[in-house]
């Protein structure tokens, strides 16, 4: 199924990446890991907190 050249909202529209950073992101630095950790630990998110240290321990 094709689009047609005469449909104006297809010539019109931006794909939703465009102009964005496509790929693997940086990895943290421990000064950040440390301040998602602070912030967790200060707000009660146990959860969160539980989940994040897996993530960082697991290398997701």
């Amino acid at each position: 199924m094709g689009t047609s050249q005469y449909d104006p909202v297809v010539q019109e529209r931006r794909a939703w990446n465009a102009g964005k950073k496509v790929g693997a992101k940086r990895a943290l630095k421990p000064r950040e890991i440390w301040a998602i950790r602070f912030f967790l630990d200060r707000e009660r998110r146990l959860r969160d907190r539980a989940l994040f240290d897996l993530a960082i321990n697991s290398k997701l």
